[in-house]
This record gives C-alpha cells, structure tokens and sequence, in this order.
C-alpha cells in the first residue's frame, strides 16, 4: 500500500504533516500550545477501512470524544459519544484548537446544552440532550407513545402510562412486550415484571429477573398493569438517571481541581 495513502493530505493538513502525518502528535503539539493537557488520547477505528491516522479519541469517564479527518477536504470532524446510548454530539470544525476545545469541555462533564450555548456548530442528538439532561425516562415515554401498533400494543401503553409510578420508570419494548427498567440506560434482566402478549386480547406478566416468582397471565391491559404494579420491588421509585448523575458528577469532580 501507498505510504502517502495512511497519512491525512499535507496540503489540507499541514499541522499534521508537521508531526510526520500523525493525528495524535498534531494534537498534542495543539493542546501544548494551548496550555492544556490531553488525557485518555489514543488512537479509533474509523469506519470504511480508512487509515487508523485520521481518527483519534479522547477517552472520559461518561463518554469519548472522537477526532476524525476528512480526507478530501479540510474538515475535522468531532463526534461524542455517551456509553449505552449512543452518538451524542456532532460537528465540523476548522481547527485542532477548537475539537480539542469541545473535546475538553466533554470530558469534564460539561452540560450539552451549555456546550451548544457556547458551540451553536454543534448537532446534538435529543435522545442524548434528554440523558444528560435527566429525562430520560419521560424522553423514552414519548417514544414509545409513538411506535406503531405492529411493535406494542397502544392500549397497554397507554394504560401504564396512566400510572404515575410506572411513567416514572424506564420503559422498553421488545417482541411486543413492555418491559420497565430502574436505570435509564439498558441492562439485562429487570426486578420490575413485564408484560408480554399472549394473543387474544390476553396478557403474560412475568419476572425476568427472578424466575422463581410465577407467572401470571390476564384478561385485559387494566388487569396486566395492576399485576404489574403489585409486583413492584420493594422501595421501587423513580428510575435512576445514569448518565445524568454520572455527568453531573463528572463536572463537580472538574471543578473542584
């Protein structure tokens, strides 16, 4: 393979090709101009068989930053990420200054919306802006809502939504059934029951944490969620907002240094 084809252009990126084509160096070279020091840089996978040296990430406690390389234009991409969840921010910037910037202000447990107050270039995932801004639950709620009628039955939604007890839970779908969560972000297994559709307007309400609690089946969507609800766990509250909690712990963390 061509050499010059593992390296970004020099033309496009001289800073880089300063540091012998490499990312990680031309970044660190940056943040050593800037004052700053960079934690957790290491070297990302991107997708299409690109070279390894043209994306960097900047690993956080809640997250990575990612720094990527357009290879036929000048545009270096950021792209952050929250774990379980997903992409949480993307954008295009001039300078290794500026995604070194936002990178930054990411791994110290910045708010998104106070990142996108001071970044309006930043596109910012709504799913993510809802974790981080600890609403998840609600923001997952609406979601579900929404689907079709082919994913999960509408009536049963909509009457464990009527609960103010289950509303205030993470809800799921899968294979037509509602599950509930006590964590905001997805886990195996629940010690909250579900409820699964058994065909004929009938209803499976089960433990899929704990087998050793029966099964129990019901007539109607009124009965599955009162099966539901008299097998909360005890102590059973509002779900826990992970990522937001995690965050928000991440900033205070930030500065008290």
């Amino acid at each position: 393979m061509d050499v010059s084809m593992m390296r970004p252009d020099a033309e496009l990126y001289p800073e880089v090709a300063a540091c012998g084509g490499d990312l990680m160096a031309a970044l660190r070279v940056a943040a050593g101009r800037m004052g700053v020091r960079l934690v957790g840089l290491g070297e990302a996978y991107p997708p299409e068989g690109l070279s390894r040296h043209f994306v960097a990430a900047l690993e956080a406690e809640c997250g990575d930053a990612r720094v990527e390389l357009r290879p036929d234009r000048r545009e270096i991409g950021v792209m952050l990420r929250l774990p379980l969840v997903g992409v949480a921010a993307v954008a295009a910037v001039w300078s290794l200054e500026v995604a070194i910037e936002v990178a930054q202000a990411w791994q110290a447990g910045m708010p998104l919306a106070d990142m996108t107050a001071r970044w309006e270039f930043l596109m910012v995932s709504p799913k993510a802006l809802a974790h981080d801004q600890g609403r998840a639950a609600a923001y997952e709620w609406e979601s579900v809502r929404r689907l079709p009628d082919r994913l999960v039955d509408p009536t049963l939604v909509e009457e464990a939504f009527r609960s103010p007890q289950l509303r205030s839970l993470f809800p799921m779908v899968s294979h037509g059934s509602l599950q509930f969560r006590r964590l905001t972000v997805s886990a195996p297994g629940s010690d909250v029951p579900s409820v699964f559709p058994l065909g004929e307007g009938r209803w499976r309400v089960i433990c899929l944490w704990d087998q050793d609690i029966p099964v129990k089946t019901a007539d109607t969507v009124e009965e599955a969620v009162r099966l539901v609800m008299e097998g909360l766990p005890e102590g059973c509250g509002s779900a826990l907002e992970v990522i937001h909690d995690a965050r928000r712990a991440m900033e205070t963390k930030a500065r008290g240094k």
